[in-house]
């Protein structure tokens, strides 16, 4: 009897045994099945949904270029919208072209007038819209100035603005000496439109490219631009898109454009033994020589970084980078975000979004003297009112009640002997420093009365 029951507890306990080991495998494969959450390919997480539309010439010339300069990642969608039919059958190698007022316009292009590339997005709303459903981020790259990209860009911006995309415009500006003055003028306006619908936007300025190289032909200018467009929607994509050691995401990038509405972007690299002056040089070379003609914010900089070292480069390099930026730009306050990648390289690579001056207006100024033309300045924070006069230290006093007079704002030629510089654009202070000075001059220089005056 005692070996029955012996026998019957020693069943009882290897069953429970048994029911607690397989309790313990059921929590082990739930717990792996959490951890393993990644594997539903349908759900795409990592994979932001990004489109790139080249609208008109200039920003079809661009997509053009791109689909040769690399092999993009599954997630990035290239587009060719225009008005000129001609022009869209160039591009080899794309699928998605798209001919912009086609029942108007017949494939007749815009004539060079931003009314009628505004009209022909009209037809064309639909389709797009339906395009761009499920986007996360949206480029429009487009040359402005003409029709097609003038006109048509703020619309398309619209659009995605209706539907919650994350919008980031790279325009190419045109030479006002080359292009003239109504492009020019033209490009300003269309700029402004499409500012107010896009999270953000920089530009690429022809100017700056002939300038950088006196003797580059207009072929060699527009490749240029083609180049430097095409590196900025790079260097993004992979900003958000690369696994790296200290990754930069999405968010880090979405944040920057949904809270700067203008910005620079560029690169720099060091191919020598690091030193902090080195690499001091090497970012003011990048900055001196950018083809972008915005200009830094005065305070609240916030700097965005994608940083690629070697191993013998010291963990210094960042703070170093803030601190360059930080003399360079005058803010003491600025904030860096940065990305750092370890890659097998002598030195460093850098690519960078620096917030710019929201209010920064270029001036008109056009000039067939070269150098005049150099010496023309971009106003932090101000528009310039002039008729027809030269802009010297004198007039500065003026200032505040030519602008509140509503003089009509034209071509600025500048006194390039005794020209405001950018460290003398004016603020609160300086105005009413220079009032004194105007105030006591006058006073100091008035004529003696024959008798004191009296007053009631």
């Amino acid at each position: 009897m005692a070996s029955i029951l012996k026998e019957i507890t020693n069943t009882i306990k290897v069953n429970e045994k048994s029911e607690i080991f397989d309790k313990k495998i059921d929590v082990t494969e739930k717990t792996n099945s959490l951890l393993n959450n990644l594997d539903d390919e349908n759900e795409r997480l990592g994979q932001f949904r990004i489109k790139i539309f080249g609208v008109g010439g200039a920003g079809c010339n661009v997509i053009d270029y791109m689909i040769s300069a690399r092999a993009w990642p599954d997630n990035v969608s290239l587009y060719a919208l225009n008005t000129d039919y001609k022009a869209l059958k160039r591009i080899q190698g794309l699928t998605n072209v798209y001919l912009l007022g086609k029942s108007i316009l017949r494939g007749a292009g815009s004539g060079g007038d931003p009314d009628v590339g505004k009209l022909s997005v009209a037809e064309a709303e639909k389709d797009i819209r339906s395009v761009l459903e499920n986007t996360d981020l949206l480029f429009i790259v487009a040359g402005l100035g003409k029709g097609t990209g003038s006109g048509a860009s703020p619309e398309i911006a619209k659009v995605a603005s209706q539907l919650g995309i994350l919008t980031v415009a790279i325009v190419n500006f045109p030479s006002v000496n080359a292009e003239g003055r109504n492009v020019y003028e033209n490009a300003l306006h269309s700029f402004n439109a499409l500012k107010k619908e896009v999270n953000a936007i920089t530009k690429i300025s022809n100017d700056r490219i002939i300038n950088n190289d006196k003797n580059i032909s207009f072929a060699q200018a527009f490749e240029q631009a083609n180049i430097e467009v095409t590196n900025v929607v790079n260097d993004i994509v992979d900003m958000v898109g690369s696994a790296s050691n200290m990754n930069l995401d999405f968010a880090d990038v979405s944040n920057f454009f949904k809270n700067y509405k203008t910005f620079m972007a560029g690169t720099f690299e060091l191919n020598q033994a690091y030193s902090y002056d080195a690499l001091k040089e090497t970012i003011r070379h990048s900055i001196s020589t950018s083809y972008s003609d915005m200009v830094f914010q005065t305070q609240n900089i916030k700097l965005v970084l994608n940083l690629k070292i070697s191993t013998k480069v010291p963990s210094s390099v960042t703070n170093d980078i803030r601190n360059i930026f930080k003399e360079i730009t005058h803010d003491n306050a600025l904030t860096l975000v940065n990305g750092i990648d370890y890659a097998n390289i002598e030195g460093l690579k850098a690519s960078y979004l620096i917030s710019a001056n929201d209010q920064a207006q270029p001036v008109i100024n056009e000039s067939t003297d070269s150098k005049q033309h150099e010496n023309q300045s971009i106003y932090n924070d101000t528009e310039v009112f002039s008729n027809q006069r030269f802009i010297n230290i004198d007039e500065y006093n003026n200032f505040e009640e030519t602008k509140k007079a509503g003089v009509k704002r034209e071509t600025i030629k500048f006194d390039t002997q005794n020209m405001i510089t950018e460290s003398e654009c004016f603020n609160s202070q300086d105005v009413g420093r220079l009032m004194t000075k105007a105030i006591n001059s006058v006073m100091n220089h008035a004529p003696e009365a024959d008798e004191p005056k009296k007053y009631n």
